[in-house]
């Protein structure tokens, strides 16, 4: 869950950038995004260390909801908003914390801006229905990529590929998209081992 880069972008595919059109197919996929109640998504992140000449990989399946809950199981860690609290388990040290959000604050999602892209990037055409670069509107979201590139394939999310504060690249890889109209049972509910050590944080 490294933050975002504001140096510079990763390399895209020559090509000059276009608007949307109308009929393209991302334009399609962030309006079924966007109006979904939750969309899940398997993913396989990659970074690629160019400093420390190293390849990391991260597994697991991340859900956002409509009305802002997240969680992201990855690997064995879990990154999890309930609507009141958030939640960052790490497996290795057996040890979760939890800060809740005082009256009038809101949560820094780092997730849910993939539901709502409209509302944070600008969007140009590298392949019409194959491939985008993004651009962050504003300066707010510190934690969000300035920039990434989005990857369809069979007019699916494919990869998404940006640059984190460290210039290391980021490849996430949707393995798997799930598309729902209603909100599962204890998907937004956390579930730790009886030996994790909670820590609460102001």
């Amino acid at each position: 869950m490294a933050a975002a880069s504001s140096e510079k972008s990763p390399e895209h595919p020559s090509g000059q950038d276009n608007r949307l059109q109308k009929g393209d197919r991302f334009q399609e996929i962030k309006a079924e995004l966007d109006s979904a109640a939750m969309v899940s998504f398997d993913v396989l992140t990659i970074v690629e260390s160019e400093i420390f000449d190293e390849i990391d990989s991260t597994a697991g399946k991340i859900s956002i909801a409509r009305d802002g809950r997240y969680v992201a199981r990855l690997n064995d860690d879990i990154y999890l908003f309930d609507g009141e609290c958030v939640w960052e388990f790490s497996s290795e040290n057996n040890q979760a914390t939890k800060r809740c959000l005082g009256e009038g604050e809101e949560v820094e999602n780092r997730l849910g801006f993939i539901k709502k892209l409209d509302d944070y990037y600008k969007t140009s055409v590298i392949k019409e229905n194959s491939i985008y670069r993004l651009i962050k509107k504003g300066e707010d979201d510190g934690s969000l990529p300035d920039s990434m590139l989005i990857y369809l394939k069979e007019s699916k999310l494919a990869r998404i590929e940006y640059l984190d504060l460290n210039n290391d690249l980021n490849k996430v890889w949707i393995l798997k998209e799930t598309i729902s109209d209603s909100l599962p049972e204890g998907v937004f509910e956390i579930n730790l081992p009886d030996s994790a050590e909670v820590i609460t944080l102001p």
